[in-house]
């Protein structure tokens, strides 16, 4: 259990990395309008450097998640994920620190933090997660045709002429997608690498993540990165703890006591990262809007640990 609360902690951090520069990167790229411009957004972002450096950080942050999925249950790792949020916050505030023109996290962030912290603690002391079993292909294939579903409904949606709310849409397609990736992942890890060209939960991950990635950038592009942080940032863990049941079998604690610190856990994490999202993606959106001319999202990801939205310091 500490192994996988270790590397999924690592993983967090790198996922942290990598979303900040991809949302440098799609920002700033100009797709201009019409069905086209998914594709016109993907063939500029892959070759865009930042944009590449940002692939590395998230296949890193991949390469974790799998070691922590192989070492400890779904409904474990998953929600530790969240902590990307918290860890951005805190070596965020390391780094300006060093800084003094640099603004400081705000005390709303700060207690949001804590609160994710708190929550994470709370669910898995609740839990104790029990050993699951195999994934059925059916399983599988009902959550990838889920995300799918899901993002063909956003994107009709997204390409209406003023269609309300595109990157929350996308944001929400986006959330479903890579709640469906930690799934896939899971079921991967547990056949032999040698096999893994030949067995359904590659392409099943392959194509999830691909639905995730593509709505991610599409959402970044869309809008204001606090209509669409929030969505993603906590369907994942949700989906996870929700799917983790029905697909692997895996059991949480039961009894009235355990099931209630469970809920309490998950209000709370809930709660904090919805919280710690909004606070840091609209704080964070005007100051780098201007500073990129006028861009529309030209924010950094508020799950990163570098540059989080903050109060200026005041001088002297």
């Amino acid at each position: 259990m500490i192994a996988a609360v270790l590397l999924a902690l690592g993983s967090a951090s790198a996922f942290a990395v990598s979303t900040v520069v991809q949302h440098r990167a799609a920002s700033s790229v100009d797709s201009g309008q019409g069905a086209g411009r998914v594709l016109r957004l993907l063939q500029k972002l892959i070759r865009h450097p930042v944009w590449l450096a940002g692939q590395f950080a998230a296949v890193v942050g991949l390469t974790l998640h799998a070691f922590a999925l192989h070492h400890g249950a779904v409904v474990l790792v998953q929600p530790l994920l969240s902590s990307g949020l918290v860890l951005s916050l805190v070596l965020g505030a390391v780094v300006d620190r060093l800084h003094p023109g640099r603004a400081l996290p705000d005390r709303v962030q700060w207690a949001a933090a804590v609160v994710v912290v708190v929550g994470l603690g709370v669910f898995l002391l609740a839990a104790h997660p029990g050993e699951g079993r195999g994934a059925t292909d059916l399983a599988l294939g009902l959550c990838v045709a889920a995300a799918v579903g899901v993002a063909l409904l956003a994107a009709v949606w997204a390409l209406r002429p003023n269609a309300p709310h595109r990157a929350l849409v996308l944001g929400i397609a986006s959330g479903c997608g890579f709640g469906s990736t930690g799934l896939q992942l899971k079921a991967l890890v547990e056949v032999d690498v040698d096999r893994w060209l030949v067995s359904w939960p590659f392409y099943a991950l392959v194509l999830s993540g691909a639905v995730g990635i593509t709505m991610a950038q599409w959402a970044y592009q869309t809008g204001a990165l606090i209509e669409s942080l929030p969505a993603m940032a906590v369907l994942e863990p949700l989906i996870a703890i929700g799917l983790a049941g029905p697909v692997f079998g895996e059991s949480l604690a039961l009894g009235a006591v355990a099931r209630s610190g469970q809920l309490i856990g998950v209000v709370l994490l809930v709660g904090g990262v919805l919280v710690l999202a909004r606070r840091s993606a609209g704080r964070e959106q005007p100051e780098l809007a201007a500073a990129a001319g006028g861009v529309v999202g030209a924010s950094p990801f508020p799950t990163p640990p570098v540059h989080l939205p903050v109060e200026r310091r005041r001088a002297g």
